[in-house]
């Protein structure tokens, strides 16, 4: 265990030491602002103020985790040898920065709280961050001083021992706007596929949507047999998340009262993790939001705990916000929608902390790297060079590697030959 003095505790500060310590590596931590009880301990301790109170671990405090709401706060981007950091602090400091204001900022999305421009859609966009503009938005950033800081604390304490481990550290995370590119869609919807394939000149599309209709050729997305006899007894779990709503103008699936639909999902929740991926109506609608999760826990025969928004966040807090009020236990929407990297630095699950009342929510979030959209930028040579490197330098045993694809990534077409193989491929490779 390890004490820290401090002469104010507010919640900012439980939190983002809980989450330094005892989250990222594993060490139990407790709080003390009674300089007697300091001096009395005899295990590792440390303390965090504005300045020392003699030769001990001391890390000099910036002002943020001692304030309240969100203010336009000044950042300059410095070194740590060589990593970037902010909130330099002066040399009796153990480190030449504030490690865990500068934490806090990132993992609470203080940002994304301040003025911003956004896409079109309403979302905060990566160009508008911090990591964009300074160049470590594929780093996870946090974890990577959290390391560092770690190997700092071993030097003074030797007796400390770092435990925390991701119980999950492979973490495929499978979209379904729809199970069928082509069957059991309404005649509008592949009237639309069949002209667009027109217009594209894609004469395989225009021979195999009515060989599928016809009944002659398996629907190409329809893969989940497949996923299922390779990865249902694998070391890592797949969670599936299904669009489960109404068809609509952004949610071009499948309609929720379908029965061959509903049938599918049934089907894919015996072997895996089936959860929701929230429509774009229920980013901002409490009722969609609700009535999508009860429809498909009644459909399973389970509570549904876990989303992912299908079209990402707007803003953090106006996103999670809702989902507390819903009482969802976790989210997996922490990254952005077309841009490489770590939205809150990280690559270890966080609870959000909410600003409204100054503590920390029940809410989990998984930092997602990359979707599908994204990797589709490169090769697939590239695609899966990208994600191995990302997973490779993760630099805490409690980091996730998770990023998503659709059920379509594994269509079996000549064009999507390559990228289907190489993902297998890397999918198998942790099967151990």
């Amino acid at each position: 265990m390890l004490l820290v003095f401090c002469p104010k505790i507010s919640s900012r500060l439980r939190y983002i030491f809980h989450h330094v310590l005892t989250n990222s590596l594993g060490i139990a931590v407790d709080f003390t602002t009674t300089l007697d009880t300091f001096i009395a301990h005899s295990g590792p301790k440390m303390s965090y103020g504005k300045a020392p109170l003699g030769n001990e671990f001391f890390v000099e405090a910036a002002d943020l985790l001692f304030q309240y709401g969100v203010q336009d706060t000044p950042i300059e981007v410095k070194k740590w040898e060589e990593l970037p950091c902010f909130f330099s602090v002066g040399k009796k400091s153990k480190l030449p920065f504030d490690l865990f204001a500068a934490s806090f900022y990132l993992l609470s999305r203080y940002e994304e709280y301040l003025p911003h421009l956004k896409d079109d859609l309403g979302r905060f966009v990566a160009q508008q961050s911090l990591a964009y503009q300074h160049k470590f938005l594929e780093q996870p950033l946090v974890d990577q001083w959290v390391a560092k800081f770690a190997d700092l604390l071993q030097q003074d304490f030797p007796e400390l021992r770092f435990s925390a481990k991701s119980k999950e550290r492979f973490m495929p995370l499978i979209e379904v706007v729809s199970p069928f590119k082509y069957k059991y869609k309404s005649i509008f919807a592949n009237g639309l596929e069949w002209v667009k394939a027109l217009t594209q000149l894609n004469f395989w599309a225009l021979v195999e949507q009515p060989l599928v209709l016809l009944g002659f050729r398996k629907d190409p997305w329809d893969n989940f047999r497949l996923l299922a006899q390779h990865f249902s007894t694998a070391s890592f779990k797949m969670r599936f998340f299904f669009l489960y709503t109404n068809e609509s103008y952004m949610d071009r699936g499948i309609t929720y009262r379908n029965k061959r639909f509903q049938d599918k999902i049934k089907g894919v929740a015996d072997y895996f993790n089936t959860v929701l991926l929230a429509s774009f109506n229920a980013v901002k609608s409490d009722q969609t939001l609700g009535e999508e999760r009860k429809n498909l826990s009644t459909l399973i025969h389970r509570q549904v705990e876990s989303i992912r928004f299908a079209w990402g966040l707007k803003t953090a807090g106006e996103t999670y916000r809702h989902l507390i009020m819903q009482e969802v236990e976790q989210d997996f929407s922490m990254g952005y929608p077309i841009t490489y990297g770590y939205r809150a630095s990280t690559a270890v699950p966080f609870f959000f902390y909410d600003f409204s009342s100054e503590m920390m929510s029940s809410l989990q979030l998984f930092p997602v790297v990359c979707n599908e959209y994204i990797l589709r930028q490169y090769s697939p040579i590239e695609a899966i060079k990208k994600l191995k490197t990302s997973e490779e330098q993760l630099p805490l045993t409690a980091g996730v590697h998770a990023f998503a694809i659709s059920n379509s990534a594994f269509e079996f077409t000549a064009e999507n030959q390559s990228f289907r193989s190489l993902l297998l491929d890397y999918f198998t490779a942790h099967d151990q």
